[in-house]
């Protein structure tokens, strides 16, 4: 997983056919977000959305990891990725909570508009389903919709659609 750049996802397709069949690697990945090496955070994290995409019961068995680190992942490209997986996961509403007050505050915070983007989706999931998050989550939809970044307020009309929500 070292070297490349902080996008360029390496042998990461490779990795993720021999983790489907492997917990202790699927293990060794998640414990890698957090890694000094950026480039290695990243494909570590990336290979765990691709994962969970193919079987979503491989993010499953890291949940309460993933929720302890929550507040730990600082690297962008993870917070990325994280948010994908986070949507994965079946939570309870506790624990979805918690998760949709980190990825807002990502959201609302991180320099990257990709946070933001992936970010809001996974906000914009939870509400969904959870009626005291959506009344959180509208006014502040509206506002970073109104702050300007194109594809954030490209996402933010996508999912007024899907939550049926005026902006």
């Amino acid at each position: 997983m070292v070297g490349g750049t902080r996008t360029s996802v390496g042998e990461a397709e490779l990795v993720v056919k021999k983790a489907l069949a492997s917990v202790p690697l699927q293990k060794e990945i998640y414990e890698l977000f957090l890694d000094d090496d950026p480039v290695v955070a990243m494909r570590a994290s990336y290979v765990a959305m691709k994962l969970a995409q193919s079987d979503p019961s491989t993010a499953q068995e890291f949940k309460k990891l993933l929720l302890k680190n929550l507040s730990h992942y600082t690297q962008q490209e993870v917070r990325w990725h994280v948010p994908q997986l986070l949507v994965q996961l079946k939570l309870t509403a506790a624990e979805r909570r918690n998760a949709y007050a980190v990825v807002m505050e990502w959201s609302e915070t991180d320099a990257s508009k990709i946070v933001a983007y992936y970010g809001l989706q996974a906000a914009a999931d939870f509400a969904e389903v959870d009626d005291a998050l959506l009344e959180d989550f509208i006014p502040r939809l509206r506002k970073l919709n109104a702050s300007g970044a194109k594809s954030v307020s490209n996402r933010c009309k996508k999912i007024a659609k899907q939550l049926e929500i005026e902006l």
